[in-house]
């Protein structure tokens, strides 16, 4: 009973604590990466302007916030020890999940989503060679958006140039998969088996496979900034209305860590499709 209250009164200070953060400051807008990055370019270019310096602080913030991420997760990598894990020496106890929840807890939650996933997306048999980079791919985007949440700390998954270039990533990975197993009939099968409508079978195909890199990157860009945006209007209007116990702007952060976790899933699994579709077209030998 003392523990379920515990519990209760912990829920209610994670709701209202940011509310009344939010409400008061709008803290939420500093992006902490451009202010870092700032004040570094105003000591190595004493001789730019703060317009220069605010514009090269802009441009390279994206950078940084995916620098940061990449950092972050390898300290969790290494804070729960998955990278000292061996499966085939641990016992029966060890193999069991840990009883509470945490950064070991988190990290194997994940990796079960990746590894179920791409098993059950591109087949058994081949999922476990793409797990390096589908895996490294969902790390980054969840850690990079959930890091959004953190008031000051806007993900790298906001920024178009960024997604646009983990979606590119994924273009060539896929396709070169796709010309490795298949070889020509990868390119040719996309006429078709209609000799006089394959031009324009290919044109309809050749259209397909280069906007999938652009819905990869305008879906993860598009909800992952317009979350934030909603979430900074939300804690205007909060702010102007004086209304300190609203717990408006806490509710669109449980909201954002959905999206979050949600997006990274979707670019993953969108991936897997993609090199799916890439491996059957090799041709079959009946």
């Amino acid at each position: 009973m003392k523990r379920s209250c515990l519990g209760i009164l912990g829920a209610l200070a994670a709701l209202f604590t940011p509310t009344l953060a939010f409400a008061q400051t709008e803290v939420h807008v500093v992006n902490w990466y451009e202010v870092l990055l700032g004040e570094f370019l105003k000591l190595v270019l004493p001789r730019a302007t703060e317009a220069e310096v605010l514009h090269y602080a802009e441009f390279w913030s994206p950078v940084a916030a995916s620098i940061f991420t990449v950092f972050v997760i390898a300290l969790l990598a290494y804070c729960s020890g998955i990278a000292r894990i061996r499966p085939e020496k641990l016992s029966d106890e060890e193999i069991l999940p840990p009883a509470r929840f945490g950064v070991v807890a988190f990290w194997e939650m994940c990796w079960s989503v990746v590894a179920s996933t791409l098993s059950s997306t591109i087949g058994e048999r081949e999922w476990s060679r793409f797990v390096p980079v589908l895996g490294g791919i969902f790390f980054v985007m969840i850690v990079s958006s959930l890091l959004g949440i953190i008031p000051g700390f806007h993900p790298s998954t906001s920024s178009m140039s960024f997604t646009f270039a983990a979606a590119c990533l994924v273009f060539i990975y896929f396709n070169y998969y796709g010309l490795k197993e298949a070889g020509w009939h990868y390119i040719t099968h996309m006429a078709g088996p209609v000799l006089w409508m394959a031009p324009l079978m290919f044109l309809i195909e050749l259209v397909s496979l280069f906007a999938r890199p652009v819905s990869l990157s305008l879906r993860i860009f598009g909800n992952i900034s317009g979350d934030h945006i909603v979430f900074s209007i939300f804690s205007g209007l909060a702010k102007d209305l004086s209304v300190p116990f609203l717990p408006i702007p806490a509710v669109f952060l449980g909201f954002g860590t959905f999206v979050a976790c949600l997006q990274a899933f979707i670019f993953m699994t969108l991936s897997a499709v993609y090199i799916k579709l890439a491996l059957e077209s090799k041709p079959h030998h009946h």
